[in-house]
């Protein structure tokens, strides 16, 4: 779960990003942002599920293994 202070680098856009920021701006309720999960490695967010990825875990050419995950509700 997302806790005050996370920040992620939004894939598609430049710099980072609070999540409560990102939140807002995607006007969700209290109950929404709480059931929102997150997958982290070494305590960088890679993907705010459902939502939006970070641009700093993003496939590239020098992509050597893929791991695609799926989320359903």
């Amino acid at each position: 779960r997302w806790q005050n202070g996370d920040y992620f680098y939004p894939f598609g856009m430049k710099g980072k990003k609070k999540l409560s920021d990102y939140f807002k701006d995607k006007k969700l309720s209290l109950p929404e942002k709480e059931s929102i999960w997150l997958l982290c490695s070494n305590n960088k967010i890679v993907w705010v599920v459902n939502h939006r990825a970070d641009n700093r875990f993003a496939v590239t050419d020098p992509s050597q293994k893929i791991i695609k995950l799926t989320y359903t509700p």
